[in-house]
């Protein structure tokens, strides 16, 4: 079994910690209790972004990942006592009907409740086999009335997240070209891995830059930002903050290793994946070629990545000032936007590493050589 210096208590409470979008402060609190331990000053923006700083002098090297999990917002409440909800961040409707959500009131209360539909049983053929849109769906907390719900302090405006409790699950990976060939991995099950883990290694780097004391010629600035989900709104203030020379966003990616997915080449447990590109940006191609480099000169597991939708914090950091080269680096992960995501750990680790060695192998004159055109 590989062996992990991660703090993989840290990663429970970012994971079972409550924050959707526009809501993140218990996530962001946990992130600034334990950042502030290794960083040499902590910032912040207005949305919400904590910023940990790691060095005086070089280029600036922005490390994001955001706080902010996809949740749901109450929007309505009906005289049937049933609530209305609306999302922050994007959710598939297969995958959220009969499931458990927290809410939290205004007052701190938490309130269980279920995403709920009218059942099949009386629905007329030519609705039966629809996917119900979000819009026809409602929260039921158990009570019969419009005064009932008010009773338990629920109001318009409170957040919603998924019931999901973080675990680890050890399995022994088979080698599909040798039956013969076994290894122990350990995988991580929990919500918000979207970007909770990006957040996690945010810290994971921070933490080991200061407790080995790797000597670097740069500026790292981990910061944990605000709102993706709804438009990469914190790392769009954060960037403006920082004024990064180079860009990095830490965050999930789709596996495809899933059934029926096709087109996708990043697998979960394949090793960390250096994207080609996505919905939001094309990573400068040298800079992208000197992660690959780094990654193969030290032996560090990785797979190339692309996505034809969606994007990251990249997409807005790339874009600060007069541009920032960035580069988005993802953990595969089953099962994204779901109450339920799983990782292979090993990938997390490998992501650590290989952003160590580049914050050790980046300076000056390689950033500048990324735009250069002589």
């Amino acid at each position: 079994m590989t062996e992990f210096k991660l703090d993989l208590k840290l990663l429970e409470n970012l994971s079972n910690a409550f924050g959707p979008s526009g809501y993140e402060t218990e996530a962001q609190k946990i992130a600034l209790e334990y950042g502030k331990l290794y960083a040499d000053a902590v910032e912040f923006d207005r949305t919400g972004s904590v910023i940990f700083k790691k060095g005086s002098s070089g280029p600036k090297i922005m490390l994001a990942g955001h706080g902010d999990e996809i949740g749901f917002i109450v929007c309505g409440i009906e005289k049937s006592g049933y609530l209305r909800i609306n999302n922050l961040g994007g959710w598939w409707s297969h995958s959220v009907l009969s499931q458990q959500v927290l809410i939290r009131t205004m007052d701190g209360k938490k309130i269980i409740g279920i995403i709920i539909a009218p059942p099949p049983h009386i629905l007329p053929p030519d609705k039966r086999d629809k996917v119900i849109p979000l819009e026809k769906m409602y929260m039921d907390v158990g009570c019969k009335s419009e005064k009932e719900v008010k009773e338990l302090g629920i109001n318009i405006g409170d957040p919603v997240v998924p019931v999901s409790t973080f675990r680890i699950e050890k399995r022994t990976r088979i080698s599909i070209k040798d039956n013969k060939k076994k290894e122990e991995v350990q995988l991580a099950i929990g919500k918000a891995f979207d970007d909770r883990i990006g957040v996690f290694i945010i810290l994971e780097v921070l933490r080991r830059l200061k407790q080995e004391e790797i000597d670097h010629p740069n500026i790292v600035y981990c910061a944990a930002t605000t709102q993706e989900e709804v438009g990469l709104r914190g790392a769009r203030t954060a960037a403006k903050l920082i004024e990064p020379d180079i860009g990095f966003s830490l965050d999930v990616d789709v596996s495809g290793d899933i059934p029926g997915v096709q087109d996708i080449s990043q697998k979960m447990g394949e090793g960390v994946a250096i994207s080609a590109g996505d919905g939001s940006m094309i990573p400068n191609p040298r800079f992208r070629k000197f992660v690959i480099d780094i990654a193969e000169k030290h032996k560090i597991k990785w797979q190339p990545a692309f996505l034809r939708r969606g994007g990251t914090d990249a997409g807005v950091i790339h874009l600060t000032g007069i541009g920032a080269p960035s580069l988005f680096i993802g953990i595969p992960t089953r099962h994204i936007h779901t109450h339920n995501g799983i990782l292979d750990l090993s990938d997390v680790e490998n992501a650590i590493k290989l952003l160590v060695e580049v914050i050790k192998e980046l300076n000056e004159k390689t950033v500048e050589s990324f735009t250069k055109l002589e």
